[in-house]
């Protein structure tokens, strides 16, 4: 299954006849988390054979690659990151899924996407609205909460030459939105640090559940309650 996980998680049960307003080149399932309350949305290519859940990710056709215009400031930082050659990152197309799934839904959504390399991004809307995002982009933390953006350079382990590090403090402007703060904290070398640490605070418990921060991976397999094919188990 490997260190590449990605989900979109609720705190209360779907409807899941909502989730038919998803693109029609998604196939989707649900999976109840038995030992906390979360339930799991997969979304994968429809008429591909799926070899393992939460191992897929959005294409560019299914959802916009483009940020909402009340995204104003998020879009700035995305664009410096990619002169910068740091958004890879940042997922446009995965945050935007998160705002369309939150929004059919009608309820908070945490969706996350990281793997055992260089991503890891979280990001929890509300009916279509951001309310929080967190992703690391190369020495840079990058935070969206109340409609403003953190920029929170990052110390590394192992000492970079300073000109190798990442100056954004042409960004700082905290009345467009944008605040870049000093280097002062350290770069976390856990696996799935943001992506854990997010959903954990989404769940309200104390470590976040499908194995996210595990090398050993996903120990207990959710139960697929239903999915774009039909049930698969009584939900009860």
């Amino acid at each position: 299954m490997g260190y590449f996980v990605t989900a979109h998680v609720t705190r209360t049960a779907p409807d899941v006849a909502r989730l038919k307003l998803l693109p029609p080149g998604l196939a989707w399932a649900v999976y109840r988390d038995e030992d906390v309350p979360a339930w799991y949305l997969d979304t994968f290519k429809a008429g591909r054979k799926q070899q393992w859940p939460f191992t897929s990710t959005p294409l560019t056709r299914d959802f916009p690659l483009d940020l909402p215009d009340d995204l104003g400031a998020l879009t700035r930082v995305h664009a410096a990151l990619q002169s910068a050659r740091l958004s890879n990152g940042f997922k446009r197309v995965f945050l935007n899924a998160n705002l369309f799934i939150s929004k059919i839904l009608q309820r908070p959504v945490c969706s996350f996407y990281c793997d055992d390399d260089s991503l890891d991004f979280a990001c929890v809307s509300d009916n279509g609205v951001l309310q929080r995002l967190r992703c690391e982009c190369g020495d840079l933390e990058i935070v969206y909460e109340n409609g403003r953006v953190t920029i929170q350079p990052l110390q590394l382990e192992v000492d970079e030459d300073e000109g190798d590090l990442t100056d954004f403090n042409q960004l700082h402007d905290p009345d467009a939105g944008v605040a870049v703060m000093e280097r002062n904290k350290e770069q976390s070398t856990l696996l799935h640090f943001v992506a854990g640490s997010e959903l954990a605070a989404f769940l309200e418990i104390p470590t976040a559940p499908l194995g996210l921060g595990s090398f050993d991976g996903l120990e207990k397999m959710p139960l697929k309650i239903v999915s774009s094919d039909g049930p698969a188990a009584d939900p009860q």
